[in-house]
């Protein structure tokens, strides 16, 4: 889960005396988040000392008549089922968790109590909004902090995934408060305006949305990551030059290549795409070019190159601002008669009063959430298509299975999931679902044209 889950819910006055009523006993909303937490903490803290279970025995489509294990095929263990169970938990009990905290918030007076505190300090509108949404988030960050600890921490360091002391790990959270602060709050105030302005404040939020996002993709690879981590262009010469070649073939020129310090960070290995425009850059973790050899290590890089060469960058923007546009529309509607029935009780009596942050930023978190599901259906055909790509430009699919292997092993994630979970979750194919196909994907045997791949002149 990202540091600044609750904010980042959204993509993203006047001040007014209202009755205190809330509705939420404060005894009984501190009592149910603790419950909910220490649950989950002494789950994990009576499982920290036990012996991690062995591996199963290895099934015949597992190993070879020679006992030796199948490289395409991926081990699973008890230990691997039992962090699945663990991430999908923490995944959809961290969305309910977050929810019930923004409902308290409000029930119980604190963004009231907020606003009022920043009032102190300014009375206009746009200072006032920056400010209390400032303040909220660092409430939001204490309160969460349990839970974060949890996932983030304990969690990753029980299965043996994590390399990070919990000092590092508590500095980069905060490093993530920071940014979250500074980027957030000018744009609460700005959304603040637009809905005390605007009687279709839902389409002013999105219109305004676009740029925004638009806006940050371009600037994350090069402001916003380094906050985090070190980027540089690859530093092993040979494999730089073996991947520059293939990104040549592919049709990108310009040193679009980084590797990142993950490694301080995570025993997992990954590879991605970001940035929008000039800042577009494929960037591998350094994890991955430890773990992977040179031909799966030339899968990944294709794969990502795909990203790049067949505009899914451009695709996930389209995806991600319709996604927001009908966020913004259902979001004016529950948030409008939301204020109308509960606004005085919660302190408010506008939708643009600050105090109604938390309101705006759990439907939007909600819908967004519900909305996930349709992404993700978007996002694994694209994923899909960069696969198809990279078994052509390759024309090595047993590489790719072998680093699909590597990667479901490493990251203890199940190759298989339940079918529910995997239309909830799943942005990618499953990994028996890229396992299989790289394996008797090879349109070049039998003449067939690529699908994909269009070979650079």
């Amino acid at each position: 889960m990202a540091p600044a889950r609750l904010a980042a819910s959204s993509v993203l006055t006047d001040r007014l005396r209202v009755p205190r009523r809330p509705v939420v006993p404060h005894a009984a909303f501190l009592t149910l988040e603790l419950a909910l937490v220490a649950t989950l903490a002494l789950s994990v803290v009576s499982s920290w000392g036990q012996v991690r279970p062995a591996p199963e025995p290895a099934s015949p489509a597992t190993a070879s008549q020679e006992g030796v294990r199948d490289p395409y095929t991926v081990q699973v263990t008890p230990e691997m089922r039992h962090h699945q169970a663990w991430d999908d938990g923490l995944y959809f009990g961290g969305a309910v968790l977050g929810w019930l905290v923004l409902l308290g918030v409000l029930g119980l007076g604190v963004s009231r109590r907020v606003r009022d505190l920043a009032a102190r300090v300014t009375a206009r509108p746009l200072w006032l909004g920056m400010a209390t949404f400032g303040l909220l988030s660092v409430v939001l960050f204490i309160v969460m902090l349990p839970f974060e600890v949890l996932e983030g921490f304990v969690v990753p360091h029980r299965f043996g995934l994590s390399a990070q002391g919990f000092g590092g790990w508590l500095a980069d959270h905060a490093k993530a408060l920071l940014v979250e602060v500074v980027i957030g709050a000018p744009v609460a105030a700005l959304a603040l305006a637009a809905i005390r302005r605007f009687r279709r404040w839902w389409l002013a939020l999105w219109l305004g949305a676009v740029p925004l996002v638009a806006l940050l993709m371009v600037v994350a690879p090069v402001v916003l990551d380094p906050v985090f981590n070190d980027f540089r262009p690859l530093r092993d010469a040979s494999l730089r030059v073996e991947l520059e070649e293939l990104a040549g073939q592919a049709g990108i020129v310009g040193g679009r290549l980084y590797e990142v310090d993950r490694s301080r960070q995570t025993r997992t290995m990954n590879a991605y795409v970001n940035g929008l425009g000039p800042t577009t850059r494929i960037v591998l973790w350094d994890t991955i070019i430890a773990g992977l050899d040179r031909a799966e290590l030339r899968f990944v890089m294709a794969h990502e190159m795909a990203h790049y060469v067949l505009g899914h960058v451009w695709y996930g923007l389209a995806a991600v601002l319709g996604t927001l546009g009908v966020a913004c529309w259902a979001g004016q509607r529950v948030v409008d008669a939301a204020t109308r029935r509960w606004g005085p009780r919660w302190g408010f009596l506008v939708p643009s009063d600050p105090a109604a942050l938390p309101l705006l930023l759990l439907v939007l978190g909600v819908v967004v959430f519900l909305a996930t599901p349709a992404l993700n259906a978007v996002s694994r055909t694209m994923e899909h298509h960069a696969d198809t790509f990279a078994v052509e430009l390759t024309r090595d699919g047993d590489a790719g299975a072998r680093a699909f292997v590597k990667l479901a092993e490493g990251s203890k994630k199940l190759p298989d999931p339940h079918p529910l979970i995997r239309f909830l979750r799943y942005a990618h194919p499953t990994i028996t679902e890229r396992i299989a196909f790289c394996r008797s994907y090879r349109p070049w045997e039998s003449g067939q044209p690529n699908r994909s791949f269009k070979p650079y002149p």
